[in-house]
This record gives C-alpha cells, sequence and structure tokens, in this order.
C-alpha cells in the first residue's frame, strides 16, 4: 500500500496577498512546506491533478516536486506567507521540444491567480529552454484549469484520450 501525505490539522492560515506572492524554482529544503500543502488538499483537487480517486496526495509525490532534474524539466512553487501554496512542474517528453506539464493551487488559494502566475512562469523557464509546447492530461470535470489554460495562451487544443483531454498549448 502507498503511504499518503496525512492532512494537516488546527494549520493558521493567512489570506494571501495576491502581490505576496513568490513564485520560484522548488528545492530540496521544500519538502516539508509541499507536504503541509498537499496535506491541506482537499479529495476533489487531489482526483484532478493526480486522476485517481485517492483519499490524500500520495506521498511519492513530494519527492518527484522536489527533484526536478533542470536538463528535463522544471519545477516552481508558489510561497504566500511563508508556506507553499502552489506549484508547477514540466518535464521534457522524448528530450524533444515539447514538455507534459501539471500544476496545483491548494484549495484556499484557488481562484486568486495564483495559478495563472505559476503557469505564466513556467512557460517563461520552458520557453527559455527551447521548449515550443506544454501538453498535459486534463480531466472533464477541471473547469478551472480549461479557464486558466485559455487565460495564459493564445492557443489551446484539446482531444480526448482514456478519459481525459490531451491539451496542447503552444508556448508564446
Amino acid at each position: 500500500m502507498q503511504s499518503a501525505i496525512q492532512p494537516t490539522e488546527h494549520v493558521h492560515h493567512r489570506r494571501p496577498r495576491e502581490n505576496g506572492v513568490l513564485v520560484r524554482s522548488a528545492s530540496q529544503e521544500d519538502e516539508e512546506s509541499l507536504r503541509r500543502m498537499l496535506s491541506r488538499l482537499s479529495r476533489e483537487s487531489v482526483h484532478l491533478r493526480f486522476h485517481a480517486p485517492l483519499p490524500r496526495a500520495p506521498e511519492w509525490a513530494v519527492a518527484m516536486f522536489v527533484n526536478s532534474d533542470r536538463k528535463y524539466g522544471e519545477s516552481l512553487v508558489a510561497i504566500a506567507g511563508g508556506e507553499v501554496v502552489g506549484h508547477a512542474m514540466y518535464a521534457r517528453q522524448d528530450g524533444g521540444d515539447t514538455a507534459e506539464f501539471a500544476i496545483v493551487v491548494e484549495d484556499r488559494c484557488q481562484a486568486r491567480g495564483i495559478g495563472k502566475q505559476l503557469l505564466s512562469a513556467l512557460a517563461e523557464s520552458a520557453r527559455c529552454e527551447g521548449v515550443r509546447c506544454f501538453t498535459g492530461a486534463v480531466l472533464g470535470e477541471n473547469r478551472r484549469m480549461f479557464g486558466l489554460l485559455r487565460s495564459a495562451f493564445e492557443r489551446v487544443g484539446y482531444a480526448m484520450k482514456d478519459g481525459a483531454y490531451v491539451v496542447s498549448a503552444p508556448l508564446p
């Protein structure tokens, strides 16, 4: 059985200000803060990010989120009030100019522009490394992600595969 990140109880939540969010590369020092952020995700957010009916975010996600190989991708965190409140990453596909991306923002911080800030920074980083297009799988019920993609990219392509939409977005 996979270990899971346990929910955090009695966490003091400060409402992050839009201009108070810092986006930067993830590092090993972010491991515990990422674990806490993932523990605060609702079951719905876990399902939308990991595409599985998990009760909690899987423990392996923390290691994957902080161990991005800069040669093949990037891993970013959004920091507000001294805590990680979001994560975005991309990984090159077959060493080419296309990369798969993924993003998650904890529930209390959604719909505040943090996802767009993360995705914009991720796209800029990827573009500087020669990536020309992002791809990813998005569940049909993830309306916020579809809205985020439309707001961040000029063109977004959609195709259905294995019960999810495969999206592709050329980087500006």
